[in-house]
């Protein structure tokens, strides 16, 4: 598969979208990969693929079962999300076979899921369906957060952990200002009675 540049930065904000949406906050992203002195100084951060650092938040290091599950099925989630969101925004069907495409990703997807689904016949009618419908989780309500990553991402080639986040509050906050509740015109109250305003709260989609 034939990739240019802009399809990178399409799949690197697939991954750094999923990342904050699942609450693992992004340390950098970098189109060209990170130097020797952004490992360095990296701290705690650690690379989902080469040019995507993510934090591993504390509620993901706790032991149990569900401390375990939620993070394993996050990962699988920003595994899958580079591949799918730089496949849709190419206009290529978002399927296993075109996703398995991207072999670090697929890889790491599965590693993922044999952790969490023994049963190789499970695993792969999950994966299936994960696949199937991550167009409609990253591509529904999402486009103010790529059109402010993909242009800053081509422009100087690398975003810092604060710049992905506040993209992320953007985005939210443009949602939070369409779903305000609208008041409906008072209507006229009737003669010697007093009638409260009616409020009606209408939630519209992005």
């Amino acid at each position: 598969m034939i990739r240019t540049r802009e399809h990178l930065a399409w799949h690197v904000a697939g991954h750094a979208y999923a990342a904050t949406m699942y609450g693992f906050p992004v340390h950098k992203l970098s189109l060209d990969g990170f130097t020797e002195a952004d490992l360095a100084n990296r701290g705690d951060a650690q690379r989902l693929d080469p040019c995507t650092m993510i934090c591993i938040p504390e509620w993901a290091t706790v032991p149990g079962p569900h401390a375990f599950a939620k993070s394993r099925e996050a990962l699988l989630s920003m595994a899958i999300a580079g591949p799918a969101v730089e496949l849709l925004h190419r206009e290529i069907p978002c399927v296993v076979p075109n996703v398995e495409q991207f072999t670090d990703d697929w890889t790491q997807a599965l590693n993922v899921a044999e952790s969490l689904w023994p049963d190789e016949n499970l695993r792969r009618s999950i994966l299936d369906r994960w696949v199937t419908s991550s167009q409609s989780v990253y591509f529904c309500k999402t486009g103010s957060f790529f059109e402010s990553v993909i242009p800053r991402l081509l422009d100087r080639g690398v975003m810092t952990g604060s710049e992905v986040q506040a993209a992320w509050d953007q985005m939210k906050a443009r949602k939070a200002d369409h779903e305000r509740p609208q008041a409906r015109k008072r209507t006229r109250p009737r003669l010697f009675e007093w009638s409260e305003p009616e409020w009606q709260s209408s939630n519209s989609s992005v």
